[in-house]
């Protein structure tokens, strides 16, 4: 049976793109990796890359850049 279209699917990739959108991370482009102030942010956000739901930029108009493994496109937030 494919639930991919259920209601309790898409409550959890919400929850899992708010863990990948919601925070103040910034990335050092230099080394690749997450600056956190706070470790219980970093690994929520590392938490939801692993979902799939990778962090990957600020954009110039501050626009938060997940890069969604599973459909292979660039969502803006």
């Amino acid at each position: 049976m494919d639930d991919t279209g259920s209601h309790n699917n898409e409550a959890l990739i919400r929850c899992i793109v708010f863990l990948a959108c919601c925070h103040t991370i910034v990335i050092d482009q230099k080394k690749g990796t997450y600056n956190a102030s706070s470790p219980d942010e970093l690994a929520l956000v590392n938490a939801a890359k692993e979902f799939g739901y990778e962090f990957t930029a600020k954009d110039e108009n501050d626009n938060i850049v997940i890069y969604d493994k599973i459909k292979k496109q660039t969502l803006k937030y």
